[in-house]
């Protein structure tokens, strides 16, 4: 079976079993975790990819998932996973993991310790 292949019948298998089309999207298209990310990495890849029919046949299915939940009430899933992205500037990122470092941290606890503190304590008086 090809990879293209495979993929389309992971596809119909999960639209199956999803509530709304952000969770198919997110199955799919997740830049960590998304089938179609994980099976086509680069951009070329996904060029390619986006090019067959099977691919087609995943854009007409989640199409499908998105006419049926509708468009805003599929957007926001139900459960969280507790996972945003953000893009930060490479002197930011650098700059929080020099941080994360000297204080003995990961990044990530580093970061949602930084979240957590209200802004009002962040500016000076």
């Amino acid at each position: 079976m090809t990879k293209e292949a495979e993929l389309l019948q992971k596809a119909e298998q999960e639209a199956k079993t999803v509530e709304t089309w952000a969770d198919f999207s997110n199955f799919l298209f997740d830049p960590f975790d998304g089938v179609l990310t994980k099976a086509f990495p680069t951009k070329k890849d996904r060029e390619v990819f986006a090019k067959t029919p099977e691919y087609h046949r995943i854009r007409a299915i989640l199409a499908d998932i998105r006419e049926r939940t509708g468009l805003v009430e599929g957007a926001t899933p139900k459960r969280k996973s507790g996972r945003f992205v953000v893009r930060l500037p490479e002197s930011l990122h650098a700059a929080l993991e020099g941080e994360a470092k000297r204080e003995g941290v990961s990044l990530n606890q580093l970061v949602v310790a930084k979240l957590t503190l209200p802004l009002s304590s962040l500016v000076e008086k």
